[in-house]
């Protein structure tokens, strides 16, 4: 039997500008970067495969890097929008088996269109910061539990903090 993952193709120059809306010092490659940890993050805690796409201005070609975290950088004149339409209309049934990530409302037709389901950049960045901050919950939650135990407190021991406090059982 086949494990089926699901995969996330994201829209990277949409995302990256929704991300960081502002026009703070930050090099376009130093954005980039704290995307793609916050993206790796995700890949690792949902368990999904995930493709950034970059308009690239290569003159010779796309670049697809692939690893832990997908990229591909279109060609010069083509650009991250095309290249993602024509990327899921090759996957054909598969197709659904994706979610295309972008504000683009062109793009998010299209994956419709194609059997693919789309998320807008806004709500992705709202489930990225919102698993995370469940994952740091959860982390917190456990070195609480290692530090005063998990196990609950047998009814002698709460009749002793009743008898302790004050408190007589009914």
């Amino acid at each position: 039997m086949t494990t089926v993952f699901r995969e996330f193709i994201i829209d990277g120059y949409n995302l990256l500008y929704k991300l960081f809306p502002d026009k703070r010092q930050r090099t376009l490659q130093e954005k980039r970067e704290e995307a793609e940890s916050l993206l790796l993050g995700f890949r690792q805690s949902e368990r999904v495969k995930v493709t950034v796409v970059y308009d690239g201005r290569l003159p010779r070609g796309a670049l697809r890097e692939e690893g832990a975290l997908n990229r591909v950088f279109t060609s010069q004149g083509y650009s991250a929008d095309e290249w993602v339409i024509d990327y899921l209309k090759s996957l054909g049934s598969r197709s659904r088996m994706f979610t295309i990530v972008s504000s683009d409302r062109f793009i998010c037709r299209h994956a419709t269109a194609y059997g693919a389901s789309y998320m807008l950049s806004e709500h992705f960045i709202e489930r990225l910061f919102v698993g995370k901050k469940k994952k740091d919950r959860q982390k917190e939650s456990g070195n609480i539990r290692k530090k005063f135990g998990s196990d609950r407190l047998s009814q002698k021991e709460v009749d002793q903090w009743l008898v302790l406090f004050g408190e007589t059982k009914d």
